[in-house]
């Protein structure tokens, strides 16, 4: 939805041409049927209340290839992906949790840039006539379908959207399918959100400063930046099943991934919202900024797994190290001093080279597919634990 902006800035790059009248003045709210270039279709609803300057998306992503095949047709194996735009403040919602995102300068009007299409020609879309609409703008294409009477049925968009935090910009294909067109707004939409529950995010239930602990976090890295300053980090199955998916996505070379490193690390066991981070330095969305952020891998189950520890062992953890909560030489974690601090680096391994080559731990992940990556998961950990690659290890270098 970061796209609206950018849809709207650009209508006055041409000059307005008629459309239905009913789209631009009274639709309130769309089932919705969305894909693009870089991820599979979704479906889902827009509220879109004008009037008060708010805005919905709600969509349900089905995470079949991120959960165990057991999962499969229970709420655990569905992914809930929400953008709230109220006023001027926007939210990212991922399963119940809310991430605030960089104000908006005006309301992102999903259809404002409809007014400044130019008509192309009648035609159908599954049977449906339509009639065609055509903006070219300086980000991008856009196509708007609609009927005779002014019911919307399709939009198509070939533009450049911001990528998240540390991430670059992405040119993406977008369309998104509609159906269920009502003229009326449900408040109830906007006056549930918890704003609260985004710019202070709750804590796991536990008791009072506990003492640390030291836990075994993994994490893949480019060659010449190994910190875990505001970055995330994974147990064993939680790294298998990212890399897994990236490898499945064919993301692992773009991602930088040279090596991989074991390291031990204390924490203060108190754990906060997931922040998600990318880049080096690492750029990290969500407000938790001083514990130490915890998921189950890709956020699946209620609220992202950040208190579930029944389903660990099916999908794995991640964790998030934010930069305020590491500690200073000679503290130890605890409550209001800090939050984690490295113990050591046990062991750093060339991920390109043996991981993925003399091991074949890509080739496993195709051959496995989903997770709990039993097979995939003891590779990785012996790749660490021996260093001879004749006993499935790897051996130790210095990034």
């Amino acid at each position: 939805m970061l796209l609206l902006a950018m849809c709207c800035a650009a209508a006055g790059a041409v000059h307005p041409a008629p459309v239905s009248p009913l789209l631009t003045a009274d639709v309130a709210s769309l089932t919705i049927y969305s894909g693009s270039s870089f991820r599979k279709y979704e479906k889902g609803y827009v509220v879109y209340d004008r009037a008060n300057q708010q805005q919905a998306r709600l969509m349900n992503d089905d995470a079949a290839t991120r959960v165990p095949v057991s999962w499969e047709g229970t709420p655990k194996a569905v992914m809930l992906t929400s953008n709230y735009y109220l006023g001027l403040d926007v939210f990212l919602q991922l399963n119940d949790r809310n991430y605030p995102q960089a104000p908006q300068k005006a309301f992102p009007d999903m259809f404002a840039w409809v007014p400044a299409t130019s008509f192309v020609r009648n035609t159908t879309i599954n049977n449906i006539a339509v009639q065609e609409y055509f903006l070219k703008a300086p980000s991008g294409t856009f196509y708007y379908y609609s009927t005779p009477d002014g019911v919307p049925v399709r939009t198509d968009m070939n533009l450049t959207i911001p990528g998240l935090p540390g991430q670059p910009p992405v040119r993406a294909v977008l369309q998104d399918t509609f159906s269920n067109v009502s003229y009326t707004v449900d408040p109830t939409v906007f006056t549930s959100f918890n704003k609260t529950a985004g710019l202070d995010p709750p804590v796991c239930a536990g008791p009072s400063n506990p003492p640390p602990v030291t836990l075994d976090m993994y994490i893949f890295h480019p060659r010449d930046n190994a910190t875990l300053v505001n970055q995330n980090t994974a147990d064993i199955m939680g790294d298998t099943n990212f890399v897994c998916l990236d490898a499945l996505s064919n993301h692992t070379a773009q991602d930088h991934y040279d090596v991989a490193s074991w390291y031990k690390v204390e924490v203060l066991p108190v754990w906060g919202q997931y922040q998600l981070c990318n880049g080096y330095p690492g750029q990290c969305m969500g407000s938790n900024t001083h514990l130490v952020g915890r998921e189950l891998a890709f956020g699946v189950t209620q609220f992202g797994g950040q208190c579930n520890e029944e389903d660990a062992n099916e999908v794995g953890v991640w964790w998030s190290m934010p930069a305020d909560g590491e500690c200073k030489e000679g503290q130890v974690p605890s409550e209001g001093v800090c939050s984690w601090r490295v113990v050591r680096r046990v062991k750093t391994i060339d991920a390109v080279k043996c991981l993925f080559g003399e091991l074949g731990m890509l080739d496993s992940c195709r051959k496995e597919q989903r997770p709990p990556y039993p097979v995939t998961s003891d590779m990785y950990r012996r790749a660490f634990t021996e260093d001879s690659v004749a006993q499935r290890g790897c051996p130790p270098i210095n990034p």
